[in-house]
């Protein structure tokens, strides 16, 4: 049974699966204890108070400027 907050073979299985990933590929069982780590790795992130701040813009798109050209059926 796995512990919590770690994520079982299972569920990284189907979760592979759902993600369009073959989840017979033998490359699965190099690829389970990966990202394992790197969820383990992150977890810390989870203790970092933040409460006080707002996220950063990291992309503002570039602003749309009218224009009077019809662009003509769409489809």
């Amino acid at each position: 049974m796995a512990t919590p907050g770690r994520l079982s073979k299972e569920a990284f299985l189907y979760l592979a699966q759902q993600a369009g990933l073959d989840s017979a590929d033998p490359h699965m069982e190099e690829l389970y204890p990966y990202v394992v780590n790197v969820l383990a790795s992150i977890e810390s992130l989870a203790q970092i108070d933040v409460s006080g701040f707002e996220p950063e813009m990291a992309f503002a798109p570039p602003e749309v400027q009218a224009t009077s050209v019809d662009p003509g059926p769409v489809g």
